[in-house]
């Protein structure tokens, strides 16, 4: 029986494939770092720790793009108990995304959520991740995670 490759897996292999000219690939991925992090209303969800930045597109919780195109992000959160984790996704001062996540246990149990979209950028605009109430957000094992790349 042969396995299949998360779909996701399978674009980034295409994209990659695409780029192996002199094309710059334009690529990024962050996570929390801290457990229980708080992040208050209105202000970036704080995805700290860079994993990956192609570009050096990506600074202070924050992706600028590099170059005009049609982009894909994904961002996640972990809830904790009893604690409603509210982001939108912004492009400069605009909502182009929204993720409500809810563990309604009283117990030691978290929900882990994410949303993905696609948006066309042009250069210079501002993708990030913003608490729409202030929050209680999850780190530790479970790496909530904001990424994203140049279709």
């Amino acid at each position: 029986m042969m396995k299949t490759l998360p779909n996701l897996v399978v674009v980034v292999l295409a994209i990659c494939t695409i780029c192996e000219g002199n094309v710059q690939p334009v690529a990024f991925s962050a996570r929390m770092f801290a457990m229980g992090t708080t992040s208050p209303s209105q202000k970036s969800v704080p995805y700290t720790i860079e994993m990956t930045d192609t570009a050096g597109a990506y600074s202070n919780k924050r992706f600028t793009a590099p170059s005009p195109g049609v982009y894909f992000f994904t961002w996640s959160v972990t809830s904790l108990p009893d604690n409603p984790v509210d982001t939108v996704l912004m492009k400069n001062v605009t909502i182009i995304g929204k993720l409500s996540c809810h563990s309604f246990s009283k117990a030691d149990k978290r929900n882990t959520c994410s949303q993905s979209t696609v948006v066309q950028l042009n250069s210079g605009d501002v993708v990030w991740v913003k608490a729409t109430a202030p929050i209680g957000l999850l780190s530790r094992n479970y790496w909530p995670m904001f990424s994203g790349f140049k279709l």
